[in-house]
């Protein structure tokens, strides 16, 4: 008989997860668990706690990879609660999302699927997970981390940018039993045990661990959508995890198809609707083959479609169908979904409330000596100060993307600024500044090589000069730290505390960005040139 497990993943580690496989420059992460990832975790351990040599053979095969035991994503867990993929159907007006979004306010959702918005609307892409909390969804953010590396795996060695999900945070996972047997195995190979996931393992990344395993009698996935059965005209289908399409000519495609629900559930008739969807290019690594799989185009988490049906919805027919899921690739996460009886045409889209840990960091606060108030003071600015060094690497690879004919100064002359930024940056701020419009001051009096080759190199719509000059000039600013250069980087509150920093700091900081750039494109000509 089917039964669930859900458990806990704290990452104790950075975990990279690549979205894709595509690009050779920047390696975004996916933003949850993947299923097929700790599925792998799971044969790893299974193989050395019982000696097995081949698990293509007798039980083992059953259910390894026939599917005996099916490992779905572990998303975001937000109060002991697993979150679902934010809905694709919704739509806002710009000028709210981008209030929202900087102000930290609840954000009206319109639902675009089969009725038509003004055109001032665009579609919501401001969470990619959520918890439904009835009247609202809450927005549930993954921290993530990000950094410059070489990449020497190929003939041409590139520098490139890599993500990674960030420590110190927790994910809610679901392992789908074919036989309630499995159960005590699972159990002795992941309670309490610590596992490694995605990539860099042997670098100190992907180091998990797995707790508070609960039996469940019943798909958990429905839990939140189990009163959304009253079907009359319409139904809606939600995807909870990417799904991977076939039709029964043996077609990929982006749409499920109205036939295949209506002999699914034995309606009279089902029609399509419309959806509103995304997609995803989707591959895994063969490693019997060591090589990555072709490229699938498949549906993306959160995509839904609607239906009109006909004839009555036998309820067990119904579970059993959405406990079975969709599509390929069933053992390691895809084809989840949801089917209802309804979605709301406008909800709110909010961040999390203040929650009780905080409450109890304000009570604490007040009781704290101005001695201890100010080491926890240090302790959260040392919080976000690291979060903004981790940050440099995303500001340089955006700035990098806008400057145009970057070849025109050639690699003695971008050494000559690297040199600049280096030696103003320890200075004292004013000093810095001063010495650097000295310099620019003598290399275009003397119209040297320098200043020549430097107005050659475009940045947007203007010189490149005029970005260093920029960001020389306002290198001091704090508002403009916070607003502009850093908008990215959340600040860091406990209780009544946020994080401060002083102007030498946000100097420091922007003197970096320019030395991480000047490096970043001596790299290039290096790497280049052999």
């Amino acid at each position: 008989m089917t039964k669930y497990l859900t458990y806990d993943i704290e990452t104790l580690e950075d975990i990279k997860l690549a979205k894709t496989n595509i690009q050779i420059d920047s390696e975004e992460t996916m933003e949850y668990i993947t299923g097929s990832s700790i599925r792998g975790a799971f044969i790893y351990k299974y193989i050395k706690e019982y000696g097995i040599d081949d698990i293509n053979q007798g039980i083992h095969r059953e259910k390894l990879l026939k599917g005996g035991i099916k490992f779905l994503n572990a998303y975001p867990n937000f109060e002991g609660y697993r979150s679902i993929p934010f809905p694709k159907a919704y739509f806002a007006l710009k000028d709210d999302m981008r209030q929202a979004e900087e102000m930290k306010k609840p954000l009206n959702l319109e639902l675009g699927l089969d009725r038509k918005l003004s055109p001032e609307y665009q579609r919501a892409r401001l969470a990619e997970f959520i918890v439904n909390d009835e009247y609202e969804y809450i927005r549930i953010k993954v921290d993530k981390n990000s950094n410059l590396h070489i990449n020497k795996a190929s003939e041409e060695t590139k520098l490139f940018r890599y993500e990674a999900i960030k420590k110190g945070q927790t994910f809610k996972g679901i392992i789908k039993v074919e036989d309630e047997a499995y159960i005590d195995e699972i159990k002795e190979i992941f309670e309490d045990r610590y596992v490694y996931i995605g990539g860099s393992k042997g670098s100190g990344y992907g180091r998990c661990k797995i707790s508070n395993i609960k039996i469940e009698e019943e798909n958990p996935e429905y839990e939140i959508f189990k009163y959304k059965n009253d079907y009359k005209e319409h139904m809606y289908l939600i995807a909870l995890s990417d799904i991977i399409y076939r039709n029964k000519l043996g077609q990929y495609k982006t749409y499920i198809e109205d036939e295949y629900i209506c002999k699914e559930l034995g309606l009279k008739k089902v029609e399509y609707i419309d959806s509103i969807i995304e997609t995803k290019n989707i591959t895994n690594y063969n490693n019997k083959w060591s090589c990555h799989t072709p490229q699938i185009v498949g549906i993306k988490a959160g995509s839904i479609f609607k239906y009109e049906i006909q004839g009555e919805i036998d309820e067990d027919r119904l579970l059993k169908f959405m406990d079975a899921g969709i599509g390929e690739r069933k053992a390691d996460g895809f084809g989840r979904f949801v089917l209802v009886d309804s979605i709301e045409d406008t909800i709110e889209l909010c961040f999390p409330k203040k929650n009780y840990v905080e409450e109890k960091y304000s009570t604490l606060y007040k009781k704290l000596d101005e001695n201890e108030k100010q080491q926890l003071r240090d302790i959260v600015n040392k919080i976000y100060k690291n979060r903004v060094e981790n940050h440099i690497a995303d500001v340089v690879l955006k700035i990098n993307e806008n400057i145009k004919n970057p070849e025109a100064m050639n690699q003695n002359q971008w050494g000559n600024y690297k040199d600049l930024f280096d030696y103003i940056a320890i200075l004292e701020p004013e000093e810095g500044i001063k010495k650097y419009n000295e310099y620019i001051n003598d290399i275009k009096n003397k119209r040297s090589i320098s200043d020549e080759q430097l107005s050659k190199v475009k940045y947007g719509d203007k010189g490149l000069k005029d970005l260093f000059d920029k960001m020389i000039k306002n290198s001091r600013d704090i508002d403009m730290f916070y607003e502009e250069t850093f908008k990215d980087v959340d600040r860091v509150r406990i209780g009544n505390i946020t994080s401060e920093i002083d102007e030498k700091f946000a100097y420091q900081m922007n003197l970096k960005i320019l030395i991480e750039l000047a490096r970043y494109q001596l790299r290039v000509r290096e790497e280049g040139s052999r």
